[in-house]
């Protein structure tokens, strides 16, 4: 019987999500509870249902989909994949990866290029799992502070400096993307140590982007409230910016 897991969306021709055009399988379930989420959908594991007042409709987040289901739901777009490939986001996709791990070899036999877009904040062996058919990985640098991490985040810095040294150590970093959601709190007013970060690791590429409120209407269907968040001025992201490419190769504005 094949494996299920929980997928809340699988975007075709996705720009944003690695290399080239690239189809995304968005995973439900996370590790952390960031305040400043864009998808409050994939923090929960569980598929959970919604009413859309405004529009008069019923709905639900997430749907449980076989390896079979999703495998040719992504092939549809293998002409396309020339410098692209396949993607898994969520939520925290490095969570379920033993349940879907058929999926990933099967990929691997179709020579579709896999990518792993992940916070890093789970058990080292599911990372060293998804390294074994990973082509590049997206690694979130949140928060570098052990006491906001544990307090905002929820979790343990240890646990991600402990994953981010490993994957550094065993993974081509040429292949490597840290992402940075960039906030005037945890960042901004903290730049050197992710500029000594990002000195140490020398990954392929440091993306940036601003935190926004583009997942206001997902919230309000969830019943959740939104945290908001003053947008960090232009000057400030590009001196941070600049910083970066000081000691990296390259740091583009993401979003």
């Amino acid at each position: 019987m094949s494996s299920k897991v929980i997928v809340s969306n699988i975007q075709r021709f996705s720009l944003t999500d690695g290399d080239g055009i690239r189809t995304t399988v968005f995973l439900k379930g996370c590790s952390l509870k960031c305040p400043w989420c864009a998808n409050p959908e994939n923090i929960n594991h569980s598929i959970e249902k919604y009413h859309d007042a405004d529009n008069n409709k019923d709905g639900v987040f997430g749907r449980e989909m076989t390896i079979d289901e999703i495998y040719n739901e992504v092939v549809k777009d293998k002409v396309y994949y020339d410098n692209g490939g396949v993607t898994f986001s969520g939520g925290e996709p490095l969570l379920w990866i033993n349940e879907y791990e058929e999926l990933l070899k099967r990929l691997k036999d179709e020579n579709i290029n896999i990518c792993f877009e992940t916070s890093l904040f789970v058990k080292k062996e599911y990372m060293e799992l998804a390294l074994k058919y990973a082509d590049s990985m997206i690694v979130d640098l949140k928060i570098l502070d052990f006491d906001l991490t544990k307090n905002v985040l929820m979790n343990n810095l240890n646990l991600y400096l402990d994953n981010i040294e490993t994957l550094f150590n065993i993974f081509d970093s040429s292949k490597i993307v840290i992402r940075i959601p960039v906030s005037n709190e945890y960042v901004i007013s903290n730049s050197d140590k992710y500029v000594d970060f990002i000195k140490k690791y020398t990954p392929k590429r440091v993306e940036l982007f601003k935190l926004h409120n583009l997942g206001e209407k997902k919230y309000l269907l969830l019943g959740l409230k939104m945290n908001k968040y003053e947008e960090v001025s232009d000057s400030d992201l590009d001196d941070f910016k600049n910083k970066l490419e000081s000691v990296c190769e390259t740091a583009v504005l993401k979003f």
